[in-house]
């Protein structure tokens, strides 16, 4: 991402826009920064990147930068993501995973929204989408099948 471009911070808002060239399905996408995270960017915008930029002497417009104000290159994003949820969470968790994670939980949590995952994941058909509607059916059925499993179990106990 880069600032004036494709990070866009206005005066009450920050958006996110993504072109074509940029996206792997070749299509537009633009959304707002959830007002949740809004002065967390808005600090790193205003104080950190230009903290390390100036440390540096780095000058560019790329959105996220490297403690020494280089720009992260693509490839950066998933290996410190996969650091960072090893070092939190003990476990190393791919970037995909938590495109798998918001569709199915879309799935889960409301089965008749189940449409917008196309949308959120930026797929062009609903295909994917559908296969992340099924497997949240199978954790729901699992669940069921553990449910009477341990009802049955506890019953003869």
């Amino acid at each position: 991402l880069e600032l004036g471009t494709s990070a866009l911070v206005k005066g009450d808002h920050i958006v996110i826009a993504v072109s074509e060239d940029m996206s792997k399905n070749a299509t537009f996408w633009e959304t707002p920064v959830p007002k949740a995270l809004e002065p967390t960017l808005r600090h790193y915008n205003d104080e950190v990147r230009p903290f390390l930029m100036a440390r540096w002497g780095e000058h560019h417009a790329h959105l996220w930068v490297k403690d020494r104000g280089r720009p992260f290159k693509p490839q950066d994003f998933g290996a410190r993501i996969r650091d960072v949820t090893k070092k939190l969470l003990g476990i190393s968790v791919t970037p995909h995973f938590f495109r798998d994670a918001a569709a199915t939980t879309l799935a889960r949590e409301s089965p008749t929204d189940a449409k917008l995952i196309r949308s959120v994941l930026g797929h062009l058909s609903f295909n994917v989408a559908e296969q992340h509607y099924i497997q949240a059916q199978r954790i729901e059925a699992g669940r069921d099948y553990a449910a009477v499993l341990e009802t049955i179990t506890k019953g003869t106990a």
